[in-house]
């Protein structure tokens, strides 16, 4: 369902906000329609990573990718987001799966769209994501991992040795969440990103700073936010210009996230976010595996893969798609959020084009 469409005169293309239904839960997207004529075009379905939301940064792939001529599907997972449901900031995995199942039903009866020309592009943990969806549906023609979580027992490792200490408190949050959901409390918020001693998902020197460069321009702070900024500045050392600290304030109680958090809850013209999600995820990454289904996806299969990586270490990743014939792994130069932005982005987007191109031409059956 269209509710609104916007022109962009530099990808030739028509976005249009629509909603799908999964679980009973509608969830926003973003659909590009290229405004040239022709038949059924190829389908790009998007979504983000741990916590994020189209907003960040999702847009300027997708531009990309509609300025070739395809249709593009870039969506919000429930609770997050322009997408409903409740509890908000909640981050389930079986959900967000079904979530994805549920897109590419949509996109798959879209009357623009070749249902054999169909690629799933997740980013992060969304790039762990479509690798399970991928293994399952067989439909998909093409997927694009992005800084892909592959391995929780991985990651786990590489998140304890960022800050031990505070993976102890990520853990502690984590249970207190699950024994409160027993008893229909709201959840424990955890940050996203943070430094060593905040228990957040992603912690190094450079996380916060980097994550903000994804953040659209003229997005608010929340004033409890920009109070702990104002004690604290070591921990918004770079943060990215785009982010106002100050401005008229706002009340986190009217956005989305329906709540204020001393991690960070923002609102911008993109809609509302926050540096948080509901602790109990803890308690379930060290057992999800996608990068375990590579070996039953069908499709060709590109990782683009930060080799500096600490949120999903590149080493885990390409040990296994190792001996895949059908698995591309690309290596970049940098960590996990350097290749949203700048000189990365140019040359991820570039290739990822190339990838995809080669799999939207080739010939049915191969």
């Amino acid at each position: 369902m269209g509710t609104s469409a916007e022109k962009d005169s530099h990808t030739a293309s028509v976005r249009r906000d629509v909603w799908f239904e999964s679980g009973g839960v509608r969830c926003a997207a973003w659909l590009y329609v290229p405004t040239a004529e022709g038949g059924p075009r190829p389908l790009v379905v998007m979504a983000h990573g741990l916590g994020a939301v189209r907003g960040w940064r999702l847009d300027a792939f997708a531009e990309r990718f509609a300025a070739q001529g395809w249709v593009v599907l870039v969506f919000d997972y429930r609770y997050l987001g322009a997408s409903e449901g409740s509890p908000r900031q909640l981050l389930d995995i079986g959900d967000q799966l079904d979530d994805w199942r549920a897109a590419l039903a949509y996109g798959r009866s879209l009357p623009e769209v070749d249902p054999d020309r169909i690629a799933v592009w997740g980013t992060s943990f969304g790039g762990g994501h479509v690798l399970r969806v991928a293994s399952e549906d067989h439909g998909v023609a093409a997927v694009v991992a992005q800084c892909p979580f592959t391995d929780g027992p991985a990651s786990l490792l590489s998140r304890f040795r960022a800050g031990p200490l505070s993976m102890i408190g990520l853990v502690i949050a984590a249970v207190l969440d699950v024994v409160g959901s027993v008893f229909g409390a709201r959840p424990v918020l955890a940050p996203v990103v943070g430094v060593w001693w905040m228990p957040a998902f992603l912690v190094s020197p450079t996380a916060i700073a980097a994550a903000t460069k994804l953040i659209p321009a003229g997005s608010r702070l929340s004033p409890r936010t920009a109070r702990v900024l104002a004690r604290l500045p070591a921990v918004g050392k770079g943060l990215s210009p785009t982010v106002e600290t100050g401005g008229q304030p706002f009340r986190p109680g009217d956005t989305a996230v329906g709540r204020d958090t001393i991690w960070g809850v923002m609102t911008g013209p993109d809609g509302d976010s926050a540096n948080a999600i509901a602790a109990r995820l803890a308690l379930r990454l060290p057992l999800y595996r996608p990068g375990k289904d590579l070996r039953k996806i069908a499709a060709p299969t590109l990782l683009c893969v930060c080799d500096d990586d600490r949120a999903a270490p590149a080493r885990a990743t390409a040990r296994l798609a190792a001996g895949q014939e059908h698995v591309q792994v690309n290596h970049y130069d940098g960590d996990h959020f350097d290749i949203y932005v700048g000189d990365l982005f140019e040359r991820a987007v570039a290739d990822q084009i190339r990838f995809l191109t080669t799999r939207f031409t080739a010939p049915a059956g191969r």
